[in-house]
């Protein structure tokens, strides 16, 4: 991805990117509230930085995105685990 700035036009979305503040290992996951463990990511790269973090996800973490998720994603988890989980 080229560098782009705040307010800028994200070509793969189309949309003003917005900057967000995060964690680099969540507070749930023990981080602390200290600039060394904050960063700076684009709306899109932040959809994703749950996945950054070496700690596994909580399995209630991964439900509320299965039930945030669309009918066609859930459909898709589904098929895969039952195709995972099926002798």
């Amino acid at each position: 991805m080229s560098r782009i700035g705040s307010g800028d036009i994200d070509p793969s979305t189309g949309r003003k990117v917005r900057l967000h503040l995060g964690h680099i290992k969540d507070k749930s996951l023990g981080g602390k509230e200290e600039l060394s463990n904050l960063r700076a990511l684009c709306s899109t790269c932040n959809q994703g930085a749950k996945n950054i973090t070496t700690e596994k996800a909580s399995t209630v973490w991964l439900l509320s995105q299965i039930r945030r998720a669309g009918q066609d994603e859930q459909r898709a988890v589904f098929d895969w685990l039952k195709k995972k989980f099926t002798p």
